[in-house]
Formats: C-alpha cells, structure tokens, sequence
C-alpha cells in the first residue's frame, strides 16, 4: 500500500479539510419537515381525530357544512396540495369545495380558494399525528363543539392522515341509513362514544 509521506500529508491536509465544505452547504435543508417531498403531489386521505371515547373523521358536504363521520365517505375523501413550503390547501373530492376558517376558527367549504382562509400550516406531532393551523388566522383545525372549551386544544384538534380505500363512487349517492354524522355545534357531541381506538392510546392503557 502507497503511503504519502509525513511532509507530504501535511501539504494536502488543509486542502482536504476546505474542499469537502461548499458541497456540504449544498445539501442543507431550510426545513427538515419530510413532508415537504410531496411538494409536488395531491394526497388523498381521510383525516381522522378522536378522544379516549370516540372517533371521527372530517368531512365537507356539497352545502359547504364541515363536519365529521365515524365512518370514511365520499364526503371524507380529501385532497391534500401544498401551496408553499409547510403550507397546504385541502380540498374535498366529492364536494369539490376547500376547507377554510374565518377569523373565529370557524370551518366550512368555500369553492375559491384564498390564501388568508384557506392555507392551513402542517405540523407532524412526535406521536404521529398531524395538526393543522391557520396561516392567517393561527387557528387549530377543530371538530370539537364551538361549545366546548377546549375547542382550540386537543382532543379533536389532531388528525391521522389514513390512506384512502374507498372505491370510486357516485356523488350524489346517499349515505347508508345506519351511518352516523357528529354535529359539531350539538351540546350533547361529548356524550357520544365510537369503539374506535387509537394505537397510541391502546399503547397508553
């Protein structure tokens, strides 16, 4: 094996200590959210929330009313695109409408899309989950009560992006009778429970 000489090595040293650096400025990330890799793509997903007792999934009606289903439906399909990074958009599939928030924290669906009510900042927890703030208004996407007092904190302010498994199906085709929808301005929504559970509470108990 070749070995440089000593007077020799500490001549090239400095050099290989200088050229290694602008490359690994190159690859510096501005953000490390890996999120960001699906700049260029729409996910389709149904996000789902819960707390210890019950879960649901959001949804936008073809009337613009956001509200959420214990169970996945056309109206829970959504399309999530981002409009700058760490920012999205989401859009229902079926009602073709965005989601958006008025300066109350208010959600509905609106069919043109605004960057002040419309834009919403991801947030991936450390436990798996996503939450969705306001770009404008700083708000949580909720489904809890506008009653609630814990409207802007969790539970029902976190969601889990599900991959979506429904078949291709009409839109104007009506729910089955035995689903059930939340109403989120009901006082009684609290006093409603789901078998479903998540992983990381069946870890917890």
């Amino acid at each position: 094996m070749f070995l440089f000489p000593h007077s020799s090595f500490s001549y090239l040293s400095p050099f290989l200590l200088i050229i290694p650096l602008p490359f690994s400025l190159s690859f510096y990330l501005t953000d490390s959210n890996p999120l960001l890799s699906f700049d260029n793509q729409v996910r389709e997903v149904h996000l789902y929330t819960e707390n210890h007792r019950r879960g649901m999934y959001l949804q936008m009606n073809l009337d613009g009313r956001v509200s959420g289903s214990d169970a996945q439906t056309p109206y829970s399909v959504l399309e999530l695109k981002s409009v700058k990074p760490g920012h999205i958009a989401i859009k229902g599939q079926s009602s073709s409408l965005f989601l958006c928030m008025d300066s109350e924290g208010r959600l509905r669906g609106q069919g043109q899309y605004s960057d002040a009510d419309c834009a919403f900042r991801e947030l991936l927890l450390a436990d798996g989950y996503t939450r969705f703030l306001s770009s404008y208004h700083r708000f949580p996407v909720s489904l809890a009560s506008r009653h609630s007092p814990d409207r802007h904190s969790v539970p029902f302010t976190r969601f889990l992006p599900l991959r979506n498994t429904l078949t291709v199906e009409s839109v104007s085709e009506q729910p089955p009778n035995d689903q059930r929808y939340f109403n989120m301005d009901s006082d009684d929504l609290l006093g409603m429970g789901l078998n479903m559970v998540s992983p990381q509470l069946s870890v917890d108990k």
